[in-house]
């Protein structure tokens, strides 16, 4: 089956930054899965997936526009530090999940804490970047109304295990 836009995707994937940076931080590549067009995966992402089936593999290249998009100074914000717990230890590079205004999940990153405010930033953590992103398709299916419904969950390895972060 050839992926298309109604399809459940498997991918594994790494994401090369330059420099040895690569995303996931390990080197390794990490499965995902999710539906097209659900809005899960960058758009130029998507489009290179159309036509693949399982097996293939591809290394493109996006641009940040294509990617996670510009990086947003507006979504950076300094906030209290009485906003977060006195319990909680607060550390550049923490990633902490709240809600929009429509109950939906947002996620943002500690950039820099201060005696009294905390810098957080509410950008992709790839936004603004240029990705190479290598990928081999492991599944394809067409997505289910279940698929369509819990596509909001990611299904990386890191989230899996408790953890929480932004693809």
């Amino acid at each position: 089956m050839n992926i298309d836009k109604n399809s459940f995707v498997t991918i594994d994937y790494l994401i090369n930054l330059g420099e040895a940076e690569t995303y996931p931080p390990d080197g390794k590549p990490e499965e995902i899965s999710f539906c097209m067009g659900g809005g899960a995966m960058p758009p130029g992402l998507e489009e290179a997936l159309l036509g693949m089936k399982v097996n293939d593999s591809k290394v493109i290249n996006l641009s940040a526009e294509d990617a996670y998009g510009a990086f947003d100074d507006e979504l950076l914000m300094e906030v209290p530090r009485s906003d977060f717990g006195p319990e909680v230890e607060l550390r550049p590079g923490l990633v902490f999940e709240t809600e929009n205004e429509d109950g939906q999940a947002v996620y943002f990153i500690v950039e820099e804490v201060r005696d009294d405010s905390v810098l957080i930033d509410f950008n992709h953590p790839l936004a603004g970047k240029d990705l190479e992103v290598s990928f081999t398709i492991r599944q394809v299916r067409e997505a289910t109304p279940e698929d369509l419904e819990a596509q909001q969950v990611c299904t990386c390895s890191e989230c899996q295990e408790g953890g929480s972060h932004q693809h």
